[in-house]
């Protein structure tokens, strides 16, 4: 049977060493980039420039203006590049309006 400690014999956990608040903070650190990484989006798919390009040759007119934003669909969800492609009239308002989706990780281009 282990003898209770006095207060003269503390033994010392690692958090109360400074070397070892410095280890516990490295290693949350690295969790913490290394979940990030993870989770983050992979910049290997279709870019809104080359969606923009994609969705231009769909069009069935020269567009004046284009919008473009990047939308999430369906469970899990997946991204596409949605392109707006519109002529101005004299009075600023869209005359013709063509809007399409491209797959973010395959570039196929849908008119909606």
């Amino acid at each position: 049977m282990a003898t209770p400690s006095t207060g003269t014999e503390r033994s010392r956990d690692p958090r109360d060493r400074p070397l070892g608040r410095l280890a516990l903070i490295v290693a949350v650190l690295a969790v913490a980039f290394l979940a990030a990484r993870a989770c983050g989006s992979s910049d290997d798919g279709i870019s809104s420039d080359r969606a923009v390009e994609l969705a231009r040759t769909g069009a069935s007119f020269e567009p004046d203006r284009t919008q473009v934003r990047l939308v999430q669909r369906g469970i899990p969800p997946r991204a596409y590049w949605a392109v707006s492609l519109y002529d101005v009239g004299p009075n600023g308002a869209p005359t013709k309006v063509e809007v399409f989706l491209v797959d973010r990780e395959t570039g196929t281009l849908t008119k909606t």
